[in-house]
């Protein structure tokens, strides 16, 4: 009992650790070309209240920047605005950028750039005249586009583009994108190392599963997999039997960017191929597995039959 207790807080305490890391989460990003005189980059963290958010720190930025006598008169210069706690300028070199007009490529130039860097979206500003930035009609045509934005986001993760001629607003679908990871089927192989009933246990290990993506990043996989467990009979190589596990699992990956996956999930498996005494008739198992590393996984195990004897078990995978 003493061992089972142990599994199943091993297993609790991998569950408890469900916590998101990383750099924040981009549902959405938006570009937006303003009469050829202003370039709009926002990238979204969080829709809820992004309109309002955006307009009340756009109206503090415009209260600061409308009399103050720090902007460089002469020269390029760059803003960091981070609401309600600092606002910060420094001079840096013009800033050029591609822009497409009527199909084609147009080389425009902006010397100044203003950068707000909110819990809730990272806004890039490219302008030559301040007046551009501080007037009322810019806020009214964000909150257009966001608003427009909102009735077409979906699960994956997109670059929309908008451009204004006058009050009138283009969405130049054929720029859009989609980022980062999207849904995919995968195949793994690989072997594991086993602690059964106190006795080494060497494992060969297939899958196949669905991998479903959010705003850019595999967040789910639902997965079919096969184990064949080798036993070695009075440890003798030349004695083993073979017992071959079907399982059915699911993972959810903690981690908000692609590049540090953190996989942890839950697996039920049923003995479907039987040699030897070591596992009883209708056995089935329950596992807890984490990717604690690139392609190394552990998961800690209960086996139990139909007729209650629980056996607790852990596996050290080690997958393609």
């Amino acid at each position: 009992m003493k061992k089972t207790r142990k599994i199943i807080t091993v297993s609790i305490l991998l569950l408890s650790s469900i916590i998101s890391y990383g750099q924040k989460l981009c549902l959405d990003s938006i570009n937006v070309q303003i009469d050829n005189k202003i370039e709009l980059s926002l990238s979204i963290y969080e829709y809820s209240n992004l309109v309002e958010n955006i307009e009340k720190d756009l109206q503090s930025l415009h209260s600061i920047l409308k009399d103050n006598k720090e902007i460089p008169e002469n020269g390029s210069y760059s803003i960091l605005y981070e609401p309600d706690k600092l606002l910060s300028i420094k001079q840096t070199g013009p800033i050029e950028k591609i822009i497409w007009e009527n199909g084609k490529q147009t080389r425009y130039q902006f010397n100044n750039q203003c950068n707000i860097n909110s819990n809730n979206y990272y806004l890039k500003i490219q302008y030559n005249e301040l007046e551009k930035v501080v007037s009322d009609s810019l806020i009214i045509k964000i909150k257009q586009v966001i608003d427009s934005t909102s009735t077409i986001k979906g699960r994956l993760s997109k670059t929309l583009n908008y451009s204004f001629q006058g009050n009138c607003v283009t969405h130049n679908e054929q720029f859009d994108k989609i980022n980062g990871q999207k849904d995919a089927i995968f195949f793994k192989g690989g072997v594991g190392v086993n602690l059964i009933k106190n006795q080494p246990v060497i494992d060969l290990a297939l899958e196949i599963g669905f991998a479903f993506s959010k705003k850019g990043i595999l967040k789910n996989q639902i997965y079919l997999s096969y184990n064949q467990l080798i036993v070695y009979n009075d440890n003798s190589i030349f004695n083993i039997n073979s017992n071959s596990f079907f399982n059915l699992g699911y993972r959810y990956n903690l981690s908000n960017t692609f590049k540090n996956p953190n996989w942890i999930g839950l697996e039920l498996g049923y003995l479907v191929s039987k040699e030897g005494n070591f596992f009883g008739k209708n056995t089935f198992k329950f596992g807890v597995n984490w990717e604690v590393g690139k392609y190394i996984t552990i998961s800690p195990q209960l086996y139990f039959s139909v007729d209650l004897l629980l056996c607790p078990a852990i596996r050290i995978g080690f997958g393609l």
